[in-house]
């Protein structure tokens, strides 16, 4: 019985020995999912760590730097411990920044650790101690680290690298990124800006002989320290996008981007470079009579050529548009090239915002500039002034002024802002111009001579401007305001003159109206006065037709009675030489007789009367009768002597 009590106790005892050993044995199995990371942990039995050490090498107690990949393992439990730890993701739009847990230390002067091969730090035995023990290479280095993780799944050993996801560099529209580097040589001294890495310069490749690399837009940070990096701010910006840059190592902030409005150019004052060796030498004396013909620009104030790598101003200005200008390595400052409008007027103030922004830096344009006329307003109060004859003046004046592109970068050197030109060199001329022609005229006569006044400031304006290389467009005077005792002595005087012009006025109106009255009267007789015309240009006309037809009339009579008389005196005569014959023959009593008988019987001569008056007696009928006969024979006879040379002899 006590045989058969130690069998089954020996059974239970192997019973229980196989169940612990089955325990221990199935203890011993680790499974790793596709999930997971395994790592292990050495518990006893190897070797002591270096002090300083985290991660243990082969052989050594504690962490081991070897993970696990998903599968079956077995580990004997007393000695091993595995951990099952999630596998690294990183995202789409995230990168992973990653700090090492044991390594090398980091070199004097560096902030990060150099990247190792290691197959994204999924290899952390190559990175603590190399892949080739026969060929030393770089080992990792303890700390944060410059490579990153970019998006994906990664199988890391969270024991020996530490990963912080971060979200991935986003530079948005109308922005740019401006890059501040955490490590790599230091900047050297004079130096605002950071020189361009060598692989941009065309530098030596490095002594491993392998050729340089892009840091591409910085997101090569190892790139970036073996081309030769400098510290600081970089020349060159991020445009637009994502990126995948180590936060640890660049520091981007984002700007906007500087727009140039119309009618505006940009001078440009670079950063970049050393600090500008300057002559220490005594300056050189004043003077004895300085005026604006002297040198306006000084070798001090240096206007660059065309060197973009140089530190100063730049010779040639940017022109309207937007650009990618990085604030660290250029300031803008922006110049009106159409016309600047200068008020004096009653009750201004220089505009606040439109000096701050001529005075320093652009800055990206808001709804206001973009909507306005690309126009300066500067206004300063009204232009007072005092006259020969002690009259307060109030003037208010517009002035117009323009800076050429070629010559903004003089203006910025001199006087740093278009504000600091305005209030230095053209308010006090102006205002010294009209307060010295004021004081030489008297009041009445300074506002009755704002034309020529206007034109002289105008001209002196241009004159003395264009020293400084402005150009005076236009000088306007809008109001002058006077003493209100002047005015109404003026609005008097002037009345006076008015009404003396309005009589004046109207006397010449009666004069013209009498004139219109006859003018009229003429107009209202001129049918009378053109008949009376026509009719005495008719009657001279007919009075001429009648002196010329009675001269006619005249000169024939005269041609006809000449010729009558010719005929008469050729025919008498030969009348009287017929008579002369006959007389001689029959004698000349006898021959008158002859003659009148011819006549009466020829009827030219009347021997009865058309009436005859007699008396009573028949006697006396007779009487009367021979005595009418008598004296007609008689008539005959005389009339028919006179016709011959010679007078006929009385007869008996």
């Amino acid at each position: 019985m006590n045989e058969a009590v130690g069998v089954n106790l020996l059974y239970v005892l192997i019973a229980i020995g196989g169940f612990i050993l089955a325990i221990f044995l199935l203890s011993g199995f680790k499974f790793i999912p596709d999930d997971r990371v395994g790592i292990p942990t050495r518990k006893m039995f190897g070797k002591q760590m270096p002090p300083g050490r985290v991660i243990a090498r082969k052989n050594e107690v504690g962490v081991q730097a070897r993970k696990l990949m998903p599968g079956l393992y077995w580990f004997i439990p007393i000695i091993w411990k595995v951990e099952r730890v999630p596998v690294t993701v990183i995202g789409a739009q995230q990168i992973g920044v990653v700090e090492a847990i044991d390594g090398e230390p980091i070199p004097m002067g560096r902030l990060l650790g150099d990247e190792i091969e290691c197959d994204s730090y999924q290899d952390a035995e190559t990175f603590l101690f190399g892949r080739d023990p026969n060929r030393p290479l770089p080992k990792g280095k303890k700390g944060p680290q410059i490579g990153i993780l970019r998006p994906g799944v990664y199988r890391i050993n969270t024991r020996m690298f530490r990963v912080q996801n971060r979200p991935a560099t986003q530079v948005t529209e109308e922005h740019i990124g401006v890059i501040v580097a955490a490590d790599g040589r230091p900047l050297p001294p004079g130096y605002l800006i950071a020189p361009r890495p060598e692989e941009e310069l065309g530098g030596t490749p490095p002594a491993s002989g392998q050729p340089r690399r892009s840091h591409n837009f910085f997101q090569d940070g190892q790139a970036f320290v073996e081309n030769g990096g400098y510290r600081g701010p970089q020349l060159d910006s991020l445009q637009p996008g994502q990126y995948y840059i180590n936060p640890l190592l660049f520091e981007v902030s984002e700007f906007p981007i500087v727009e140039i409005p119309p009618g505006y150019v940009a001078v440009l004052r670079s950063n970049i470079g050393q600090e500008l060796v300057r002559d220490k030498s005594l300056p050189h004396g004043i003077a004895q009579s300085p005026d604006l013909q002297q040198q306006i620009h000084e070798r001090e104030e240096v206007v660059l050529n065309a060197e973009k790598l140089e530190r100063g101003i730049w010779r040639e200005p940017v022109a309207p548009g937007k650009y990618n200008l990085n604030p660290l390595a250029f300031s803008a400052f922006l110049v009106p090239t159409s016309a600047v409008t200068i008020d004096w007027a009653a009750g201004a103030e220089i505009r606040t915002e439109k000096h701050e922004r001529s005075r320093g830096p652009a800055e990206p344009p808001s709804e206001e500039i973009e909507s306005k006329k690309a126009t300066e307003f500067f206004k300063f109060s009204q232009l007072t002034v005092t006259s020969k004859d002690g009259f307060k003046l109030e003037v208010d004046v517009r002035l117009i002024i323009r800076i050429r592109p070629q010559h903004a970068a003089f203006i910025i050197a001199r006087f740093g802002s278009v504000a600091n030109l305005i209030e230095q060199i053209v308010h006090p001329l102006i205002d010294s111009s009209f307060r010295n022609n004021a004081g030489e005229k008297k009041a009445i006569d300074f506002i009755q001579q704002r034309t020529a006044l206007q034109k002289d400031a105008l001209e002196k304006a241009r004159e003395e401007f264009d020293k400084y290389h402005v150009e005076a467009q236009n000088l306007l005077i809008a109001y002058i305001s006077v003493d209100q005792s002047l005015l109404d002595t003026q609005t008097l005087k002037e009345i006076a003159i008015q009404q003396q012009e309005q009589y004046q006025q109207q006397a010449r109106a009666q004069e013209e109206r009498i004139e219109v009255e006859e003018k009229t009267a003429r107009a209202n007789k001129q049918k009378d006065v053109i008949d009376a015309k026509l009719s005495i240009d008719i009657n001279t006309d007919m009075a001429q037709a009648a002196i010329e037809k009675a001269k006619g009339d005249r000169d024939a009579t005269k041609i006809r009675a000449e010729g009558d008389a010719q005929r008469e005196i050729q025919v008498g005569q030969g009348i009287a030489s017929a008579y002369e014959a006959q007389a001689r023959v029959v004698g000349p009593e006898r021959l008158a007789l002859i003659r009148v008988m011819e006549q009466v019987a020829a009827g030219k001569i009347r021997i009865t009367p058309d009436f005859l008056v007699t008396s009573g007696n028949d006697q006396n009928g007779g009487t009367l009768w021979n005595a009418w006969l008598a004296t007609m024979m008689a008539q005959q006879g005389k009339a028919m002597t006179s016709v011959g040379d010679k007078p006929a002899a009385p007869s008996n």
